[in-house]
């Protein structure tokens, strides 16, 4: 029986990219790449137990000094970056391999995001195919708009809301845990969703 891997990125920002009621929209200027800064996943049984958990720190190559929102946004800075994070095609590599013989899923385009990072990498590795189980919680189980990101979920559900580790990638997939927990998430879902893919492409 397969496991799972939850997966959270942290990216370049800018103030005001992200506008709107709930912050859904977005507005970027063409140099203003999304450079993943950080990977964090966990990987866990159907039954909610974590098995093993990532934490990665990623240099950025285009737009080397983060912006002042970002390091409020996350806590990270040019000095963290420069001193423990490491280039994003070892970082996809290490997830790659974290990942590998699991249903890997995100609340949110992560995996698009993933995607754009190994095109500005100029890497033919393949992606890794993560599922976006957002628009679930929002339909299926009916997670208002304003508690859907990472970080906020779980206070829908009375946790408190810690803004000292949001936006940190591993933190935020903590919170998502618990939430899915709380909703009793079906996985199976993501099982259907994955299988569904795949006997389209057949």
């Amino acid at each position: 029986m397969k496991d799972y891997t939850l997966v959270d990125l942290e990216w370049t920002s800018w103030k005001n990219n992200y506008y709107g009621k709930f912050l859904e929209k977005e507005k970027r200027k063409k140099w203003q790449k999304k450079e993943i800064i950080q990977i964090g996943a966990l990987k866990f049984d159907r039954n909610y137990k974590i098995k093993n958990s990532l934490e990665t720190i990623v240099k950025p190559k285009i737009n080397k000094k983060l912006s002042k929102h970002m390091t409020n946004l996350t806590s990270l800075s040019d000095e963290i970056l420069e001193k423990k994070g490491i280039d994003f095609l070892k970082a996809f590599k290490k997830f790659k391999k974290f990942s590998k013989n699991t249903y890997v899923f995100s609340n949110g385009y992560d995996g698009k995001v993933l995607k754009k990072n190994l095109k500005y990498n100029k890497s033919k590795l393949k992606n890794v195919k993560v599922i976006d189980i957002k628009k679930i919680f929002e339909k299926k189980y009916s997670i208002p708009k304003k508690y859907l990101s990472s970080p906020i979920i779980k206070t829908f559900f009375g946790y408190k809301f810690n803004p000292k580790i949001a936006h940190n990638a591993l933190s935020d997939c903590k919170s998502v845990i618990l939430a899915m927990k709380k909703m009793n998430f079906d996985l199976k879902i993501i099982e259907k969703i994955v299988l569904h893919r795949k006997d389209e492409k057949n």
